[in-house]
């Protein structure tokens, strides 16, 4: 049903009623609300409670004790307001659109923040069905208070141009639509927004009075309300690092992929999943310093933050990774010392006494800062071999703990912060760059079914003599490519089946994360739901040994590593498109935004096969030096191997003669008297 309501009191000098139109769904009913404001005056002045209390429901005044604080009820769009729409250029100046939030927890909302959002259709298909989303910025307008506090909130929706066309360029002036999928709102405490579904289709027409193409007509505004089909979603995060990748020494590829389900209706109903649409904003970390050794830990930490410039004298740390150290060709040439990465390492021309150059340095990248430092003890290879493998370098980080120093880290630099979704995440975290073929920043991709990616391996692109250039005498897995990939799968009970690093090296997920992909596959399928891996970014993952400062052994033996990621900011599913015989069917995505942040892993357990060389050289040795003598010691092994045997045979033979001979000694029976009779009678026929 849909009621018109004008408001009661006008003030006494009013240049022209302007009426708009009010959608509220509580419990299938519909609400007409007309408002009088003054000319030119912002509509986004006006107090939260004082619009809905000038409102009515089904003809009777907007009654608060109908929307209640409730625990067991969460956010709800309850009224969607077209304002003074004109098509003439001239009028269109008070246009905007309101949304009324009702917050029934009493949630405390972050009203200005940026992550606040609302999910509209922005295209339409031949059909007159929404084929893609986009959202939209709110404007924090007004809060409900005292009695009433957290729990009705209004915004305006912040218009922007999609495809180059705002929104009375998109709508159809003699019936604007408006299709709003859901909305995403800030608590604070929280570190991502929370999206809620509306699921509405909202079609306006008719002009408030003054905005049509009679100025003097009252006003013949009035709405209708649609469910939009909408598909909310669970969407759960994991990843994948390979090993060595084709980028080289120190460099693996990581997957990171999301999952979640999808009900069966859906594809019996439109088809197989064919697309879908993501955005998320993305950053690679600057790099990280992890050590087992807690006193270094704790002076580095005193550093860190600190811009120390490319060298500082008074700073008594330093790290350095990737260090290869050439002589120049000739007599008298300078050393040439190469770096992959430096901090607070003298990089300067070394001179002799006479004025040569005698050491030269390069580096591929310099840090002034170290913005990440961890501690985490070494953890000691699950093998009966591990005496064959590297010594462990110190142990992993979890991705909790990277997260947790991301979002709590601060200093005084006043270098910014990065362009986030309005988030204040310091710069000093962040590389000014990204993986080649990629975009730092804001990204809004589409992904097909039909796309494939490879991950390929060290050997896809080195030879034998680049491995032992590189690794020398040891060397980590430098092996397995994986060709055409597809990122999005859709996930089979037998890729759930085998041992968990078959199943991780198989989805291409986290062997940490298999169980709880093996129980969202069991429960979801219960409910008659398809799962699905996304695998939206494939990144480069560098994790290398680092010589420090205080340490005088090998890099190779060393006790800390410098790792480097690749990390997802506000990640957030907008669309699913579907495919039926050729037919397209785009559904909006209610799902809440999460941050995609992994954890350090160290550099991979590099095989020492130089140590069984070894061990087989001075076998041989042994054997030669022992040639003279070999034979009498293979009799005497052989002796001695045999000595077990023959105290066995013997036991036997004792045990065996032992019973003969008592057989041998026991005595005859008496025959019985049946027996004595028998024979006699034997005797007397034979006579």
């Amino acid at each position: 049903m849909r009621v018109l309501i004008h408001k009661r009191t006008l003030k006494a000098v009013i240049v022209m009623m302007i009426v708009l139109c009010a959608v509220l769904a509580v419990h299938g009913t519909f609400i007409d609300v007309a408002y009088a404001a003054e000319s030119e005056l912002p509509f986004d002045t006006t107090d939260v409670m004082s619009d809905l209390n000038s409102s009515t429901v089904n003809g009777k005044k907007f009654n608060v004790l109908a929307y209640p604080y409730n625990e067991l009820s969460d956010i709800q769009v309850i009224n969607f307001v077209e304002f003074c729409y004109s098509y003439k250029a001239n009028m269109r100046n008070n246009y905007a659109l309101y949304v009324y939030v009702y917050n029934p927890k009493g949630r405390n909302i972050v009203g200005d923040a940026k992550q606040n959002k609302i999910q509209m259709a922005t295209a339409y298909d031949a059909n007159g069905d929404p084929c893609k989303y986009n959202k939209y910025s709110l404007k924090f307008c007004s809060v409900s208070t005292g009695d009433y506090k957290n729990l009705f909130y209004k915004f305006r929706v912040v218009d922007a141009k999609v495809d180059g066309k705002l929104f009375h360029e998109r709508v159809n002036s003699l019936e604007r639509r408006y299709d709003i999928s859901g909305i995403e709102l800030l608590t604070y405490g929280q570190k991502n927004g929370t999206e809620y579904g509306v699921g509405g289709t909202y079609k306006f027409t008719g002009f408030a009075a003054g905005y049509g193409p009679d100025d003097k007509a009252q006003s013949t505004l009035s709405c209708t309300v649609e469910e939009l089909e909408t598909l909310e979603l669970d969407v759960n995060h994991t990843n994948f690092r390979t090993n060595v990748s084709s980028k080289g020494k120190d460099h693996y590829n990581e997957v990171n992929t999301v999952y979640f389900s999808v009900p069966e209706r859906i594809y019996q109903t439109y088809g197989n999943l064919q697309k879908i649409r993501a955005e998320w904003w993305e950053y690679k970390t600057k790099m990280a310093a992890i050590t087992s050794n807690k006193d270094f830990y704790n002076t580095l930490l005193q550093y860190t933050g600190k811009d120390v410039g490319e060298y500082d004298k008074n700073t008594p740390v330093y790290l350095y990774s990737g260090y290869e150290g050439r002589a120049s060709s000739g007599l008298g040439a300078p050393t040439i010392h190469n770096y992959e990465w430096t901090y607070n390492v003298d990089l300067s021309t070394k001179k002799t006494a006479l004025g040569t150059v005698s050491e030269m340095s390069n580096c591929n990248h310099i840090s002034t800062i170290m913005p990440y430092a961890f501690y985490s003890p070494k953890v000691d290879l699950d093998t009966v071999f591990k005496f064959l493998y590297s010594e462990p370098i110190a142990g992993e980080v979890a991705a909790s703990v990277v997260a947790e120093w991301i979002y709590s880290y601060s200093n005084s630099l006043g270098h910014g912060f990065i362009d986030c979704n309005g988030r204040q995440l310091y710069k000093d975290l962040f590389e000014n760059f990204v993986d080649d073929g990629r975009t730092m920043g804001y990204n809004d991709k589409t992904v097909d079914l039909s796309d494939t990616f490879s991950l390929d391996s060290y050997n896809s692109n080195h030879s034998w003599w680049d491995k032992l250039w590189d690794y020398g005498f040891s060397w980590p897995k430098t092996d397995g490519d994986y060709k055409d990939v597809s990122p999005i799968y859709e996930v089979a009970a037998s890729d759930l089946i085998g041992d968990t690093s078959t199943i991780a090296a198989n989805l291409l997920v986290n062997e940490d994360d298999v169980d709880d992909l093996q129980k969202f596959y069991a429960a979801e399928t219960l409910q008659n739901n398809r799962i699905v891996l996304f695998r939206f970014a494939n990144t480069d993952y560098y994790s290398a040994p680092a010589f420090r400062s205080g340490y005088s052994g090998h890099i190779d033996n060393t006790d800390t590593y410098v790792a480097q990621q690749t990390v997802f900011f506000d990640f957030d599913i907008i669309e699913l498109t579907f495919n039926k015989e050729g037919v397209y069917h785009v559904i909006p995505v209610v799902s809440s935004p999460i941050d995609i942040i992994n954890g350090f892993t160290p550099p991979a357990t590099r095989f020492e096969w130089w140590k069984i060389i070894i061990a087989i050289l001075l076998l041989v040795l042994l054997i030669i030096l022992l040639a003279p003598i070999l034979p009498y010691i293979i009799k005497a092994v052989i002796w001695v191997i045999s000595l077990p045997f023959k105290a066995i045979k013997g036991i036997a033979n004792a045990v065996r003669n032992k019973h003969k001979n008592d057989g041998e000694k026991q005595p005859k029976e008496e025959a019985s008297y049946d027996e004595k009779e028998e024979a006699k009678n034997e005797v007397q026929e034979d006579g």
